[in-house]
């Protein structure tokens, strides 16, 4: 079946991986620069702005959030829009991957949207933690179980004759070129860093929590990065960039052979999708830089988390985001250190312990002196220098 983009303009060419992963990201790019401008004029019409300072106890990230205050939020609609649109057009739809991908996208980003509006007209706090969770939990196992239930009909489709003799269950061989290559097929396990795919662990049924954990972790970690203007949209540009060449290169046995990493039927998708994600950002970043003239919301930051969340899964590169997401993972880890530390000690005399000035870690260079953009700029090149570690690692198995 021919990607849309492909049929369209009647040049099978484009059906190409590569050609596609490339159209894309320029897809969603450009296509930022339609759908942001009317989309900022709608939210500033209907008031759908920052709401000001939540009267937390920061003072700074209280005076922060009043200097922005108005600033319309919700920019995350046209992001999951160009997503979506560019994954719709260049993807192969005759797979699977894509079409859970897109809807993680949407039901992250309609769980974002419900929370942004209880931000703006009930309490600044947004949806209750309980309430989020929950949505969060169900939307999760519902793409960890499609996750499951595509690897076991690549199972049954692809290995019927194509098991080497004397190899164990999950083994493929595949003629490539006059090359014939020897993988073992991505189906429910998980694979560790810098370890050949051999000791890839079968979790079995047991995927479906697995994949639901990282999904709600990617899209929390996300959320809490989404601070500072240029932050989580930077931050996510370079993950879902790695992630994009990740899935293009476990998606083909002759790299999958090479880099003993899992082979990925159909991972070609998931980086349609990632590269779309990509360009997203990237556009977003257009009108997102400092001064920011929209932020992204819950809207945003929850989608893209999940949509990172489940390529590493897809991709079965999920313990290579802790270092791919490594700025995620440190503001998550910032805001659950501080709080246990906190509750830990509230009954001493003078008051429970912080680890952290303020929480999430951005705040905490804040409060250090660091100008905003500083920090913007200092975890951008943190983020680029940890994807490129998290590529070399490919190599390293």
């Amino acid at each position: 079946m021919l990607p849309l983009v492909a049929d369209w303009l009647g040049l099978p060419a484009l059906a190409g991986a590569a050609t596609r992963i490339l159209a894309a990201t320029m897809l969603a790019f450009l296509g930022m620069f339609v759908v942001m401008p009317p989309l900022i004029r709608w939210l500033r019409a209907q008031k759908l702005g920052e709401s000001g300072a939540k009267g937390e106890g920061a003072a700074l990230v209280d005076a922060m959030r009043e200097g922005k205050k108005g600033t319309p939020t919700m920019g995350g609609l046209g992001i999951v829009a160009c997503i979506g649109l560019a994954t719709l057009l260049c993807a192969d739809l005759s797979e699977t991957r894509p079409w859970l991908l897109l809807l993680v996208l949407l039901g992250f980003a309609a769980l974002g949207y419900s929370d942004d509006r209880v931000k703006m007209f009930r309490d600044a706090r947004g949806m209750s933690s309980g309430s989020k969770l929950v949505l969060q939990v169900l939307l999760a196992l519902g793409c960890g179980l499609g996750l499951w239930l595509v690897g076991q009909h690549d199972a049954r489709t692809l290995l019927a004759g194509h098991a080497p003799a004397g190899f164990p269950y999950g083994f493929y061989e595949k003629e490539l070129g006059g090359e014939l290559y020897l993988v073992r097929l991505a189906i429910d396990q998980l694979a560790f860093p810098l370890i050949p795919v051999e000791h890839a662990l079968a979790l079995g049924w047991l995927l479906v929590p697995w994949v639901a954990f990282v999904t709600i972790s990617c899209a929390n970690a996300v959320n809490f990065t989404d601070g500072m203007d240029g932050l989580a949209a930077g931050t996510v540009f370079i993950a879902a960039l790695a992630f994009a060449v990740i899935a293009y290169l476990v998606s083909r046995v002759d790299a999958a052979d090479h880099l003993q990493a899992l082979y990925v039927s159909g991972g070609q998708e998931v980086a349609v999708f990632c590269a779309a994600m990509a360009g997203a950002c990237l556009g977003f970043l257009w009108f997102n830089a400092p001064p920011a003239r929209v932020f992204m919301g819950d809207t945003g930051s929850q989608a893209l988390g999940a949509g990172l969340g489940v390529a590493a899964a897809a991709t079965k590169q999920e313990l290579l985001f802790l270092l791919i997401g490594a700025v995620f993972v440190a503001e998550a880890g910032s805001v659950l250190i501080q709080k246990l530390v906190f509750k830990a000690t509230k009954h001493r005399p003078q008051g429970g312990r912080r680890v952290f000035r303020c929480a999430p870690l951005h705040h905490h260079f804040q409060y250090l002196g660091w100008p905003e953009t500083t920090i913007v700029v200092r975890f951008w090149i943190i983020a680029a220098i940890c994807a490129l570690l998290a590529l070399v690692t490919l190599r390293l198995r």
